[in-house]
């Protein structure tokens, strides 16, 4: 599951609705030795402009993995969600766009722990 793009019923915080949308597994409980209920997961956005640790897929690659356009990893917008909200899978992340994320996503936590 990790590094697939499923579709998922996320609720958006600024009205607490539920939408429909992609995201990018980036983990789940059995690393906690857990019973697989939960995900951990990132956004992904047709609509967000990229930000210095977001990854940007090309509209080409979006299409090829089963989204529908251009599209913006959220790297920082990192989530746990019940594994009940998944609806379907649409793809998985390409090797090359996955390194550029785990890059990505250290450097925001090395950021981060740097301030503290």
């Amino acid at each position: 599951m990790i590094g697939e793009i499923w579709t998922f019923r996320a609720t958006k915080p600024s009205d607490n609705l539920e939408k429909v949308r992609p995201i990018l597994i980036v983990g789940d409980d059995r690393e906690n030795g857990l019973q697989f209920v939960d995900i951990n997961y990132v956004i992904i956005s047709s609509s967000a402009s990229c930000g210095k640790y977001d990854v940007e897929i090309e509209e080409e690659t979006a299409k090829k993995i089963g989204l529908d356009r251009k599209s913006v990893i959220k790297t920082t917008k990192i989530y746990t969600g019940s594994k009940m909200k998944l609806g379907s899978k649409i793809g998985e992340l390409p090797l090359d766009i996955r390194e550029e994320f785990k890059e990505k996503y250290k450097e925001y936590q090395e950021d981060i722990l740097n301030k503290w």
